[in-house]
């Protein structure tokens, strides 16, 4: 039997509502545009690689965040074999006795779409099972960790020749993580479902209800403020330097998610009944946002290095409102 890592790349839509994404719509949200694979023995031992570009029938022009990540664009899918082409070369290549193995949740459902759109359900592949559940499970982490965070945690470095966000390297670097694993059998009690991919209903914006705290400066380092959610996907955000105050009641900051870019985030204090609730929006963050923000931040930076006091969370009460237009 073998271990079989695969990682995927894909495309998407210029914009949702550019003519390519009007005309297929939800039945495609991401166009794959590489296979990566590493394919092991049953003892770990890496066999062969594998990475198949695939030529965009649907988006043929490259997201530009897609060409800066996977640096994939015309030039290196030309001649590329369409989509059924390649899912014919890649099961020949897997063999019948195999496992296949990706990091994650996501590969799996813009595969099982792409066969979908493209009726390719006649091309028979095993069930996939997820690896990161298996390395959090082993290491006892609450959360998923990324490729990255799990190679650092056993002492994997990146090769400088080898680039992350292109298939075939991060299946090298995902099926280095599986050797370490104790006991790789187990990962087959991870087997994952697809989920489906619709663009029009994916949630855009996250509010969490009202929650009280006894001050503002407690509500401003609670995990409501410091840990916010990407509401694409539901990750925890990473901060984007610290809240900047647009008022007493108000405050605005950035945060990154891996898969779905910068987030505006705002937080808004009301006091009732002598607690401050805190309430949080995310929505996704136009350059307009990170540009304010960004500058607030370095204003914030320059007064403390001059030694006046940047200002600090009030009681929230009548303050002026910001001119801004994305006020909470």
């Amino acid at each position: 039997m073998h271990y079989i890592v695969l990682d995927l790349e894909w495309n998407q839509p210029i914009s949702w509502q550019s003519a390519a994404y009007r005309k297929v719509g939800d039945r495609l949200i991401f166009e794959m545009i590489q296979i990566g694979a590493v394919k092991m023995d049953e003892n770990l031992n890496i066999l062969d690689t594998l990475s198949l570009p695939i030529a965009p029938t649907c988006y043929l022009q490259i997201h530009p965040r897609i060409r800066r990540m996977t640096g994939l664009g015309p030039e290196e899918l030309a001649g590329a074999p369409a989509f059924r082409e390649a899912l014919e070369e890649f099961a020949a290549w897997c063999g019948e006795d195999y496992v296949l193995l990706t990091w994650g949740c996501d590969d799996i459902s813009v595969l099982h779409q792409n066969v979908t759109f493209f009726e390719c359900q006649d091309i028979p592949l095993a069930p996939i099972c997820d690896i990161q559940a298996l390395f959090a499970r082993t290491h006892e982490l609450k959360e998923r960790p990324s490729l990255r965070s799990a190679m650092e945690k056993v002492s994997i470095e990146p090769d400088e020749s080898m680039a992350f966000h292109n298939a075939r390297n991060d299946a090298w670097y995902t099926a280095l993580v599986f050797q370490t694993l104790p006991d790789p059998a187990a990962a087959t009690e991870f087997e994952l479902q697809p989920k489906e991919l619709i663009h029009r209903q994916r949630k855009t914006r996250e509010k969490t209800p009202a929650t009280p705290f006894p001050t503002a400066e407690a509500a401003l380092e609670s995990e409501t403020a410091l840990r916010p959610a990407c509401p694409r996907c539901g990750r925890i955000l990473t901060l984007d330097g610290e809240y900047v105050s647009q008022s007493p009641d108000k405050y605005i900051g950035i945060g990154k998610c891996a898969s779905h870019g910068r987030m505006l985030l705002r937080l808004g204090l009301r006091e009732e009944e002598g607690q401050i609730l805190l309430r949080r929006s995310v929505v996704p963050a136009t350059h307009s946002h990170i540009a304010y923000v960004h500058t607030k931040q370095f204003q914030a930076k320059k007064m403390r290095e001059e030694g006046a006091s940047a200002p600090g969370p009030e009681r929230p009460g009548s303050a002026a409102r910001s001119s801004m237009p994305f006020e909470i």
